[in-house]
């Protein structure tokens, strides 16, 4: 039921059915909720205690993300790491070490791979033009998987850590391509996107419908942004922004690529010592035949940070 919801509310996002990312970061917040449940389960298999409400509880964070401003944002998720350690520290004095302080750097940790690390994916969603920027991250990740599971699979001789031993050298090696050739095809295709014809990003669908495009739109908004050293604010000129910097500069897209498809594959193998540690094969059956939504979503988890700060600075150019 939790996938079912997710695919529903991100597919809405998709449609932009109201303006902003809400239906998207509601989407983060199931797909949270969902992974730090299983990190905790997994966790406790192992006889720990986490104190489940609190990382629950930082999942709220995540919804407002592109309502109220980025960095505000930010500076709340980050202030949630020393509250919840002085709270879990509280809740260890006042139940007599019910929770020691094992189990209160558990909750700390799972709350931090499982909820911070997806405020990112919601962060980047909410800049000018997030609702393409944001599967540089999640197609990124996933070519990276589908290249090496195809590669390893009929030509992997190497393996590459007993971490996971399915994996192999050539594996890895290919999902670097893989994610490389993503990034270069998908930044041409956006290259040559017309934003205009793309409206709808930043407005409301009942609004669509009455727009006309016009061709100097896209002029002024390029010609005021390379006049003015200004941060873009619209879709239009994080559009021309990015095609300055970015969707041609193939240096960067090759770096950022190899970069993205070593980290995604170092948070797959990440989880994959998380679950051998903890003697579990998947996180959850959620997805019978590919684990839970930690299992689909390690990899992710790790590029966001990454691709976050990287369209950041590419913003302020």
């Amino acid at each position: 039921m939790g996938i079912l919801i997710f695919i529903v509310v991100f597919g809405l996002d998709s449609l932009q059915i109201i303006n902003g990312p809400f239906f998207f970061n509601i989407a983060m917040a199931i797909c949270s909720f969902l992974m730090c449940n299983e990190f905790f389960k997994a966790m406790e298999e192992k006889g720990f205690k986490p104190i489940k409400w609190m990382g629950y509880i930082c999942i709220l964070f995540l919804i407002p993300i592109g309502v109220v401003q980025t960095t505000t944002m930010m500076m709340i998720c980050a202030s949630s790491i020393p509250t919840i350690i002085f709270v879990g520290m509280c809740i260890s004095i006042f139940s007599k070490l019910k929770y020691n302080v094992t189990d209160i750097a558990i909750t700390l940790f799972g709350a931090i791979y499982t909820v911070l690390m997806v405020a990112f994916l919601s962060a980047t969603r909410a800049m000018p033009m997030g609702v393409f920027l944001i599967f540089f991250i999640m197609w990124g990740a996933w070519f990276s998987d589908m290249f090496a599971f195809l590669i390893g699979k009929f030509f992997g001789k190497h393996k590459f850590s007993e971490i996971s031993p399915k994996k192999s050298i050539e594996g890895c090696v290919a999902g670097v391509f893989g994610t490389v050739i993503f990034f270069i095809i998908y930044s041409a295709c956006l290259n040559n996107m017309n934003i205009v014809d793309f409206e709808n990003t930043s407005e409301e669908i009942s609004e669509v419908a009455q727009i006309e495009i016009v061709d100097e739109i896209t002029d002024e908004i390029a010609k005021e942004t390379k006049d003015k050293n200004v941060v873009p604010v619209t879709d239009a000129q994080m559009h021309e922004q990015l095609k300055k910097h970015f969707y041609t500069n193939y240096p960067l897209l090759i770096i950022l690529g190899i970069v993205a498809s070593v980290i995604s594959q170092i948070g797959d193998f990440a989880a994959s010592g998380i679950k051998r540690y903890t003697g579990i094969k998947d996180f959850s059956n959620l997805m019978p035949g590919h684990g839970g939504m930690l299992d689909r979503f390690d990899s992710i988890l790790f590029i966001a940070p990454i691709m976050y700060f990287a369209f950041f600075i590419i913003e302020r150019l």
